[in-house]
């Protein structure tokens, strides 16, 4: 990552890079939710990373044309939706679902933001899906967050506007 365009698993990757410091949670309690995995069956903290392509928008798309070096690059602007839901058998959910909101207005998420082209906003209120576990002993958060993205592809073209030269025979009878 950084300075190019971010693909949606770098984008989740790098939201879990930053939870994971921000919370000071071990590795292997920040999981990509495609990924398999075992949820852990003790009472520490895990951190789910969820992508919800239902949500996402494209903004726009630009094109720009180097007819002197003869590529195209074309720009896509975008808001991809993420939820990141942090999880516990015992109270620790409750007590620090917020810092991931504080996570994604720390200095280091915007830094880590500004060189990988991307910008963290709040997708909405944090949600407590705690009953959805039925009489379980999980607790669970959701906080909907948007990523404004900026992909870009650049390729060589052919220019349409190139035509062979014209030869013109004009025969002028005085």
């Amino acid at each position: 990552m950084g300075g190019g365009s971010v693909t949606t698993t770098e984008i989740g990757k790098l939201l879990g890079d930053i939870i994971e410091e921000y919370m000071g949670l071990a590795s292997d309690r920040v999981i990509l939710a495609n990924e398999l995995f075992d949820a852990p069956k003790d009472s520490g903290i895990y951190v789910l990373v969820i992508h919800d392509p239902i949500g996402n928008e494209t903004i726009g798309i630009n094109q720009s044309i180097d007819h002197s070096a003869g590529t195209e690059t074309m720009a896509r602007v975008s808001h991809e939706r993420f939820a990141i839901e942090i999880i516990s058998r015992g109270s620790a959910a409750q007590d620090r679902y917020q810092e991931v909101q504080m996570a994604l207005k720390s200095v280091m998420a915007t830094q880590l933001a500004e060189s990988n082209k991307v910008a963290f906003f709040r997708g909405g209120d944090p949600m407590n899906l705690t009953a959805i576990e039925g009489s379980g002993p999980l607790r669970r958060y959701r906080v909907p967050v948007i990523v404004s993205n900026i992909e870009t592809k650049s390729a060589s073209v052919d220019m349409i506007d190139k035509f062979a030269a014209l030869d013109t025979n004009v025969d002028v009878e005085a």
